[in-house]
């Protein structure tokens, strides 16, 4: 009785429909069913009861290939509104056989995997962006396969039930490009010290030129600073613009500050926060939600 209740709840669980193979299939059995009505042709009756039995037998082995499979959420990057950012997700063949041809498709990503093999994963990566800011929901994920014959497509659909928190859109212009005009972003220059990629919005006098007369890639010059770093101060009030601006160029230089390693405070929302003392993952959360 329990086995009767698990095959039913999988065959609730995985739908199917027709392929144009399907028809084909329905074609081939009214014809024969014309043959041997017309002629009593026992032969062509085996053969057409045969074609139905194995379509029949195909169709549930195949909603019992997929049944087992299950998804979990690994890893992501950070979510910014408007921007693709990676995920990745466990697929887990639950049972003890192996699972063929299964297909999982997301809104952005489609991923293809030929086999699992019994009770082991696979890893893929998908992608997804959201317009808006603030907590959202990873998609759904659409799993189907032909498996084994392709007269029709099993799928069933599965819930990642995993939440993710979308930080503003990082845009404006580079905190090297405000701070750097007096050289004292990190101090007082005391000499040349090396060459790094150069910085969209970075002060021009710093652009290694010989390096680009090489025919290599735009750099610019770095240097060793006589002082420590200093503290930069950001406040969401002194900006200009709309919010979504304002909150958008913090986001940018939060990051700037991260990649570069780069002390900070931040006034948002009536509150001081510190990168000393707040990761910046709370740093950007307070941001979006503002």
């Amino acid at each position: 009785m329990k086995s009767l209740r698990t095959y039913i709840s999988i065959l609730k669980s995985v739908k199917n429909r027709p392929t144009k193979q399907f028809f084909y299939l329905i074609l081939i059995i009214v014809s024969l069913f014309l043959q041997a009505y017309m002629h009593n042709y026992n032969i062509v009756y085996i053969m057409m009861f045969f074609l139905v039995g194995v379509a029949g037998a195909s169709s549930l082995y195949g909603i019992a290939n997929i049944a087992s499979v299950k998804i979990k959420l690994l890893s992501h990057e950070r979510f910014f509104a408007s921007t693709p950012s990676f995920y990745t997700l466990s697929i887990i063949n639950d049972s003890s056989n192996a699972v063929y041809d299964i297909t999982l498709k997301s809104p952005e990503t489609k991923n293809h995997l030929k086999s699992i093999n019994a009770q082991q994963s696979e890893t893929l990566k998908f992608t997804s962006s959201f317009s808006k800011r603030g907590s959202a929901k990873l998609p759904n994920i659409m799993l189907s396969s032909l498996f084994p014959l392709p007269h029709e497509i099993k799928y069933k659909e599965i819930d990642i039930e995993e939440s993710v928190f979308v930080y503003a859109n990082p845009k404006g212009a580079s905190l090297f490009s405000v701070y750097n005009k007096d050289d004292s972003l990190n101090g007082e220059m005391h000499e040349f010290d090396g060459i790094r990629d150069f910085i969209q919005g970075e002060n021009v006098s710093y652009i290694h030129w010989a390096s680009l007369a090489k025919d290599e890639k735009l750099k610019s010059k770095t240097f060793l600073y006589e002082d420590e770093k200093k503290t930069l101060h950001f406040s969401y009030e002194n900006l200009g613009g709309e919010s979504e601006e304002r909150l958008s160029q913090l986001t940018l230089w939060v990051l700037e500050c991260e990649k570069h390693h780069l002390d900070f405070t931040l006034e948002i929302n009536a509150k001081r926060l510190d990168s000393k003392e707040q990761t910046i993952d709370e740093i950007l959360t307070t941001i979006a939600s503002h």
